[in-house]
């Protein structure tokens, strides 16, 4: 038999009972499903269990403990049963949409969630998660696809949110072995939420697991992405935040369970003193404390009474690659001059850049000029490396070859004992070492590099602007000609094509978009185009 529960489509009738209406999505656990009891035409939500059905035993006492915990904030189990050897249990149907969904509706609208709103989700949340745990209940499994919201209307522009936890327990029907098949090839939007100890279906889980999963969603709440490796603080991402939230942020996704809430309600007590002027306390942690000021709670208190509230995305998006440049620069620091000296010393006609991490790709606030298809900016490390100060063939106040093929600019390169400089290189000398969207600055700025990439507008077989001429079309590791000038070869293959090269640099007509510096745009090897050319790179020994 297959791990995975057959798919119920629209018509299909369980049990003799409920009539599915539409798949609602499903998890590591089982699929579910919308539908109604053909017996009165209540509205049900229906779940398959993913593998064989579980021991009729250990379904009575799950069922038994979900009873016991009885909130609103848990979803109400109707009844169990068998449909062709697959256990399905039905619940009370909840009138309202997916965290999920109610998230990307926020963002769809460039509208974020207020202090006052992700708090009252995630404390209602932590409620439901603690009296399942009184019960000995772990979800396991918690993300924002799980959580339903009911939402009423209290006001203009404000809305009480009431969230309800599904799926709590079910985990503990399926089988290790196909949890394990499950989690393999789980989904990004699955993985994220889970807590380090969770990768495994075999760690059995913990309450502590529990709270990092809230914890990741609180942070998507207020910064409106999931925290990644080294995440940024959220009051470094919104200006309108206490540091206060930070430190809950912190403690709840602390990497080892140990050093996280022991509790949802602990984390609960920490959140709700955000709204107080009360004194903190131990929060049961032993080896750290909140240790709020008083007068930053009172202010953020102040904040939140007043209702709900909107917030400038662009300026979220601004702070987020503010906080983010900040930090690498500060892990970054430059060289001296006399170090710099001593490495342009070998290759004069070049410019050496050290060694360090700089954010590659699509930055936040580069939205409204950068594709959607582009990649979100990643933190990525590069060695040390010479490149060309102008495009080829390398000379202030030449002209560059341009109508260059792939094959025309790697023989150049290799002739002159060099090569051909890989995507990741281009753009991180074009950002410079403070990491701007052109080369000279955030904003396009048409008097500094042109409009148009360099085109060979006469035919003679190259660029019709001198290198450098523009004296303010440089980066700041003083590279000229990289957001105006030609559009460059790379030796970085293309996405799934290995006959492609990535292109950087200015584009005809295009040049707001285009000439950032993390803008690729990918072209067979036998491309040839009035403005392209190329620059050499070479390691630094």
């Amino acid at each position: 038999m297959s791990s995975q529960a057959p798919i119920l489509r629209q018509g299909d009738v369980v049990a003799k009972k409920y009539e599915i209406e539409a798949a609602l999505g499903g998890g590591p656990s089982g699929e579910a499903y919308s539908g109604r009891a053909i017996n009165g035409g209540r509205r049900v939500a229906l779940r398959l269990i993913h593998g064989p059905a579980a021991d009729p035993a250990l379904v009575a006492d799950l069922i038994g403990r979900l009873k016991q915990a009885e909130s609103e904030g848990l979803s109400k189990v109707i009844e169990t049963g068998d449909y062709r050897g697959w256990l399905y249990i039905v619940e009370d149907f909840v009138e309202g949409d997916s965290l999920r969904r109610l998230m990307d509706a926020y963002a769809a609208q460039k509208r974020t969630f207020s202090m006052q709103e992700a708090g009252q989700i995630i404390v209602r949340l932590l409620d439901a998660v603690a009296k399942a745990h009184d019960a000995g209940v772990l979800h396991r499994h918690i993300k924002p696809s799980a959580v339903l919201v009911k939402t009423r209307q209290v006001g203009p522009g404000r809305a009480v949110h009431t969230p309800v936890l599904c799926g709590s327990g079910y985990s503990e029907l399926v089988h290790v072995g196909v949890l394990q098949e499950n989690l393999a090839v789980a989904t990004k939007d699955h993985t994220r939420y889970l807590a380090p100890e969770m990768s495994s279906p075999t760690a059995g889980g913990s309450r502590q697991g529990d709270v990092y999963s809230v914890g990741v969603v609180l942070y998507e709440l207020l910064v409106g992405q999931t925290p990644l490796g080294t995440y940024i603080s959220p009051s470094q991402v919104r200006d309108d935040l206490p540091r206060h939230i930070d430190d809950v942020i912190d403690l709840a996704l602390a990497r080892n369970p140990e050093d996280r809430y022991p509790s949802a309600r602990d984390m609960i007590n920490d959140i709700q003193r955000c709204f107080t002027d009360e004194a903190p306390v131990q929060s049961g942690i032993g080896r750290r404390t909140l240790g709020m000021i008083v007068g930053g709670v009172a202010l953020l208190f102040a904040m939140v009474v007043g209702g709900f509230m909107f917030f400038d995305p662009d300026k979220v998006a601004a702070n987020a690659d503010k906080a983010l440049r900040a930090r690498l620069i500060e892990q970054n620091p430059l060289p001296s001059e006399s170090e710099v000296q001593a490495k342009l010393a070998a290759h004069p006609e070049m410019v050496w850049v050290p060694k360090g991490t700089f954010a590659m790709g699509r930055m936040n606030a580069e939205k409204d000029v950068g594709s959607t298809g582009e990649a979100i900016a990643v933190v990525t490390e590069v060695g040390a490396f010479y490149i060309d100060r102008f495009e080829w063939p390398n000379q202030k106040a030449g002209y560059p070859i341009v109508r260059a093929t792939y094959a025309d600019a790697d023989a150049q390169c290799a002739a002159a004992g060099k090569r051909l400089c890989t995507a990741v290189e281009w753009e991180r000398a074009c950002k410079g070492p403070e990491m701007l969207h052109y080369a000279y600055g955030n904003e396009f700025a048409i008097e500094k590099c042109g409009a148009d990439a360099v085109a060979d507008l006469d035919g003679d077989g190259r660029g019709d602007l001198a290198s450098g001429k523009l004296e303010g079309c440089v980066s700041g590791f003083g590279v000229f000609d990289m957001s105006g000038g030609t559009r460059e070869w790379t030796s970085t293959e293309g996405p799934s094509d290995a006959r492609k090269r990535f292109v950087k640099g200015g584009k005809r007509g295009n040049a707001t978009v285009a000439s950032r510096c993390a803008y690729s745009d990918a072209q067979r090897v036998d491309y040839t185009d009035a403005t392209v050319s190329f620059r050499c790179c070479i390691d630094d020994p």
